[in-house]
C-alpha cells in the first residue's frame, strides 16, 4: 500500500494535478487510513510521510494531512470505497467557479464521469461543512469538485481513485478549451 501511495503521489503531481505540497491521497487499511502526511510533497512521498490514522475517530490526526476527516467521512459513508485522492486541479478549479455540475463533452469523460457535482461550502480546506456534504456526492457520482478548492476522486484502489481525477481535470480542460475556441472561431 504505501508503494502505491509514493507511486500515485508521484503520478499526480506529473499530471500536474497538484502543485508541490498541495493535494493527498489516501488507502483504507481495515480499520485504518494510510494517508499523506500534513506538507508533505504529493510528489516525492517517502515511506515517513505517510502517517496512520483511525477510521472511527481523530486521535491520531495531528501529523495526517488537513484534509483528513474529508477522507474519514467518505470511508465511513461507503465502506466500498478504499482509497480517495484529492487534486488541486486547474481547469476543473475554474469551471467550478462558475458551474453547479459540470458535465464533460468529451467520450472518455461522459463514459466515466457523466456529470461531476460542484459543492459550494463557506469552508474549503477539511472543514466540517466539506465533511458532512461531500460523502453523499462521492458515493452517487465518484467524485466531486469544492467550489474554487480542487476535486476528490474515490474508488476501489488508489489507481481507480487517481484515474477518476485525471479524467476530471482532463474532461475540464477539453470544456474548458472548447468553450475558449468557439469565442475565438467567431
Amino acid at each position: 500500500m504505501i508503494k502505491d501511495m509514493i507511486l500515485f503521489g508521484k503520478i499526480l503531481y506529473e499530471q500536474g494535478l497538484n502543485h508541490s505540497h498541495s493535494g493527498n491521497i489516501s488507502i483504507r487499511d481495515g480499520n485504518e487510513i494510510l494517508i499523506k502526511r500534513h506538507g508533505a510533497m504529493l510528489g516525492y512521498l517517502t515511506k515517513k510521510d505517510i502517517v496512520r490514522i483511525n477510521l472511527n475517530n481523530d486521535k491520531k490526526d495531528k501529523l495526517a494531512s488537513l484534509e483528513a476527516k474529508v477522507h474519514r467521512a467518505i470511508y465511513l459513508k461507503n465502506s466500498e470505497i478504499k482509497a480517495i485522492a484529492h487534486g488541486h486541479t486547474i481547469y476543473a478549479t475554474v469551471l467550478s467557479l462558475h458551474n453547479k455540475v459540470i458535465k464533460p463533452i468529451d467520450s472518455e469523460g461522459r463514459l466515466y464521469l457523466p456529470q461531476i457535482p460542484v459543492l459550494d461550502c463557506k469552508e474549503t480546506i477539511g472543514s466540517d461543512e466539506v465533511a458532512k456534504k461531500i460523502p453523499e456526492l462521492i458515493s452517487k457520482y465518484k467524485c466531486a469538485i469544492i467550489k474554487g478548492h480542487g476535486a476528490f476522486a474515490a474508488g476501489k484502489n488508489l489507481e481507480q481513485a487517481s484515474m477518476y481525477l485525471s479524467v476530471i481535470e482532463n474532461a475540464s480542460k477539453i470544456l474548458y478549451l472548447s468553450k475558449v475556441y468557439k469565442q475565438f472561431s467567431r
